[in-house]
């Protein structure tokens, strides 16, 4: 059996091509939309994929079983209790299902989700003992995918799900098992995970704190997985429905150049996908400064209403064209096109400024916005700064006072500067932190825990 994992490092998801060479066939475990990447993989080992395998309906991504299926006869196989609207292959706990030697065993493990399904694999032709789990979002390297995202009323009974497969489904499995998760580093399905992007059962075990915690009471276990969860995407429900009906292929071909008529002609959200420093210094009124590196697609997920149309401001094609995949990754298909970020007209400006001069603000009363995530600050602040993760901003501008300037502020200066964007499009004075808290520490000047 031959195993290759995708990573996309913006969502921290990992998915993987399953190949037994010999028979000519393989499989996938929570393909992405990006069917191509599978497809050329497949072409290069020799192999047909006959089978995906969802372990969950995803939050973070969609799905592209559906997508594949649609391109080549390949059927999907899903949990029973996923209700997915779209042909598939509906399995239960301890159901099989053969790919060429490969046995795959469906190993019912809910509390991520309630519909959750690991999938555990033997290469036949080793031997019948299992070798692989696939764990979706039951075990992750150093944690286990989070319980709170379908809500309230579904958390705690999903946090008991999580606790009961735990203990009874997944840490029951032999230590050898080598495993592999659908969430890593990145992604906002959970807390902190390790670096790995694969692990083994026996080493989960011994050095994985809620693994751990599993071995204990409820209620210590319930207090490990809610810490320093980050806050959850706003496009996160959106993207749960759409994997339940099947997403279709992502629109293929060159992006539409839109010149200054058409772009009059349009509402549509304005993403600069420029550096913080370069986009200070001139861009279109209006537009959201969002870079363009791995994060890009969950930071306007994070900022702009999903089913929201959106034009790029690049004069990169390429670059144009890469950001459009990242976006119909998790469904923000209404790309209408790329413009140039700085036309000949009047452009905006955002005020970037020093750590001594935000210090001088802060004093004069300039309204101080920490945009990080809650374990960022708790973990050291600027006295007298306000709290706002930036993927709850939109929703909570309200609590901001709209009469004095504010000075936002996050690690580094990126988050802080689609904030400083998305308030400066509100109408507010907005002025960003070069260099956020880092530089701030390093220029000697005051932080608290308090």
């Amino acid at each position: 059996m031959l195993i290759e994992q995708f990573f996309d490092a913006g969502l921290g998801h990992a998915s993987y091509i399953c190949a037994d060479p010999e028979a000519g066939v393989a499989f996938l475990v929570d393909p992405g939309r990006d069917i191509d990447a599978y497809l050329g993989a497949a072409s290069r080992l020799g192999v047909l994929i006959t089978h995906t395998f969802e372990t969950h309906i995803h939050n973070d991504y969609l799905s592209g079983s559906r997508a594949l299926a649609d391109v080549r006869p390949v059927t999907v196989v899903a949990p029973r209790d996923a209700g997915l609207r779209y042909p598939h292959q509906a399995v239960g706990d301890g159901d099989r299902v053969r790919v060429g030697e490969l046995d795959v065993r469906a190993v019912a493990t809910p509390g991520h989700t309630p519909e959750h399904m690991a999938w555990l694999v033997a290469d036949l032709r080793r031997a019948d003992d299992p070798q692989y789990l696939f764990s979706g979002g039951a075990l992750l390297v150093g944690h286990i995918a989070r319980v709170d995202l379908l809500g309230p009323d579904e958390e705690r009974r999903l946090a008991r799900d999580a606790f009961s497969t735990l203990r009874e489904r997944v840490l029951t499995l032999a230590d050898h098992l080598a495993v592999f998760p659908t969430h890593g580093g990145g992604s906002a399905c959970s807390g902190a995970v390790a670096g790995s992007r694969w692990t083994t059962l026996g080493f989960e075990r011994k050095h994985n704190h809620v693994a751990r915690a599993a071995s204990s009471d409820f209620a210590s276990f319930q207090k490990v997985i809610g810490h320093e969860l980050p806050a959850a995407p706003p496009y996160y429900p959106h993207v749960r429905e759409r994997n339940r009906e099947g997403a279709s292929p992502p629109a293929r071909g060159p992006l539409r150049q839109l010149d200054e008529a058409a772009l009059s002609r349009t509402d549509a959200t304005l993403l600069d996908p420029r550096p913080p420093h370069i986009f200070a210094l001139g861009h279109r009124p209006g537009a959201l400064n969002v870079v363009g590196n791995d994060g890009f697609a969950s930071r306007v997920g994070a900022t702009v209403p999903f089913g929201s149309a959106c034009v790029i401001l690049t004069d990169d094609p390429e670059q144009a064209a890469r950001l459009r995949g990242q976006l119909a990754e998790i469904g923000y298909d209404l790309v209408l096109g790329y413009a140039t970020p700085t036309p000949s007209a009047a452009l905006a400006q955002l005020d970037l400024i020093e750590p001594a001069e935000g210090d001088r603000r802060r004093s004069a009363g300039d309204v101080v916005l920490d945009v990080r995530e809650l374990s960022e600050w708790a973990g050291g602040h600027i006295p007298g700064a306000i709290h706002i993760p930036y993927p709850q901003l939109r929703a909570r501008m309200a609590e901001l006072p709209r009469d004095r300037p504010i000075v936002t502020y996050c690690a580094s200066g990126v988050r802080s500067s689609l904030a400083a964007s998305l308030l400066a499009a509100d109408g507010r004075t907005a002025r960003n932190l070069r260099g956020g808290l880092t530089a701030w520490q390093r220029a000697g000047l005051e932080v608290t825990t308090g």
